[in-house]
């Protein structure tokens, strides 16, 4: 991470320095126990970007570590939070986990704190994204023009080819001038090209036009290019009735064939959710289980339910949590309480199932989810005070009674909680359902 360029560096060799360079963009400080990372160096803290903290004082420590504003407990110094940074940043800090590990650089893109290629490339274009829309600014017109191609009803590959148009990226006379190559430009060109596709594009939603030909206007451009490029390159063109006639009717197939996927995705999604609740193997039982998240500022509510192989309700909980920061950290914390819950009631091969599929994936493959690590080491102890743990992903169609008395914590005030044998009277009619 810290090789310099040299004196002869290959294209190899620059393509990983750039890599290394984005990768320090990217990358902040998941605290543990805070003994390695210094609070006024070092990025910790997450934004828009990672950052260092903001301090109150004037004065600071630059040798100060994470470590120093960590309770006996291994929670954070409320009290010292405030002295050193303002409420909001208070705020922000106590959102993070900490607990008894080492520190660790991680992604800060991603949800589960891996690099991944998307959120590497999301990264990079972050600065041109910048850039566009300073650019936009004296050019407010063009910053539209690009919004509005992205919704244009037509196939990826000609709103690919209408962008970079309005972007400047083809290879016409006026963007090859620009680059410094002296090309004569055609008669008529007064307009420039990204008038003229504004110009276009406004025609489309000229419902005076029929709409046969106003739909078919990104195809036309399409085709036009295609065959501008062929006359050029190959010597060879379309009669100009062929082209439009081409661009018509591919034009209508494309609105046909649409309108008919749209039909099915809505189709496969209400099948989708007739998924039912299958019961455990001989010897097991299964925990439903669900934590109703709404914002990082609330309580959570959280609900388990156990049943046998013959879907006979043994036991179910619920409680109240404190706030999280999002809703796997609360699923994951709901998930704590739970395995505690069954370990003390005694049971020995449980099923675990929840609909939220982050969560299994994140027990299953805890090495690929670093930002959640102390919560999933944790987790991954508690297991092990088990004979067999199995874990089981639902829909939410079938995790429908963990859902519900969870949401009557924040729905009704209930922060009570409470253990109780069998299941909830007010829920019976959804528990014979789920079973049957």
């Amino acid at each position: 991470m810290e090789c310099g360029k040299g004196y002869r560096p290959s294209y190899a060799w620059r393509s990983l320095l750039f890599g290394s360079e984005l990768l320090k963009k990217g990358l902040i400080r998941s605290i543990g126990n805070g003994r390695s990372t210094y609070v006024w160096s070092q990025s910790w803290i997450m934004d828009d970007c990672p950052r260092r903290p903001v301090n109150k004082q004037r004065e600071i420590d630059v040798n100060l570590r994470v470590e120093s504003l960590l309770d006996d407990n291994h929670q954070w110094n409320v009290e010292k939070l405030q002295t050193l940074f303002p409420e909001n940043e208070v705020a922000r800090i106590r959102q993070l986990q900490v607990g008894n590990i080492a520190d660790k650089d991680i992604w800060a893109f991603s949800d589960n704190g891996s690099y991944t290629v998307k959120s590497g490339y999301k990264l990079a274009s972050l600065a041109k994204e910048t850039e566009e829309v300073h650019s936009a600014v004296s050019r407010p017109g063009n910053f539209e023009l690009k919004r509005k191609i992205w919704k244009v009803a037509t196939t990826p590959k000609i709103r690919n080819f209408l962008w970079r148009a309005a972007s400047g990226a083809l290879a016409v006379a006026e963007n090859l001038n620009t680059r410094g190559l002296n090309v004569d430009l055609p008669p008529m060109s007064s307009v420039s090209v990204t008038e003229g596709l504004s110009m276009l594009l406004q025609l489309m939603s000229d419902t005076t036009i029929p709409k046969s030909p106003r739909v078919a206007i990104p195809w036309i451009l399409w085709t036009i290019w295609k065959n501008r490029n062929s006359l050029i390159y190959a010597d060879s063109q379309e009669s100009l009735v062929n082209q439009v006639q081409q661009a018509l009717e591919e034009a209508r197939l494309w609105e046909e064939v649409n309108g008919k996927e749209e039909e099915v995705v809505g189709i496969q999604g209400i099948s989708a959710v007739s998924k039912k609740w299958e019961p455990p193997m001989a010897g097991f039982v299964k925990c439903n289980f669900h934590s109703n998240w709404r914002n990082a500022s609330l309580h959570s509510g959280v609900a388990y339910l156990v049943r046998d192989q013959q879907g006979n309700v043994l036991h179910h909980a619920r409680d109240a949590i404190t706030f999280s920061p999002n809703r796997l950290t609360s699923e994951l914390r709901c998930f704590i309480w739970v395995l505690k819950s069954l370990r003390d009631l005694g049971y020995q091969e449980i099923v675990c199932s929840s609909d939220c599929h982050e969560v299994m994936e994140a027990v299953m493959k805890p090495l690929g989810w670093p930002r959640y690590r102390i919560l999933l080491q944790e987790i991954t102890a508690l297991c092990g005070s088990f004979h067999s743990v199995a874990f089981e992903t639902e829909s939410a169609h079938s995790n429908m009674v963990a859902h519900e008395i969870s949401k009557s914590v924040l729905r009704y005030g209930r922060f009570q909680s409470y253990l109780a044998l069998g299941g909830p009277a007010w829920l019976h009619h959804l528990i014979v359902r789920e079973t049957s």
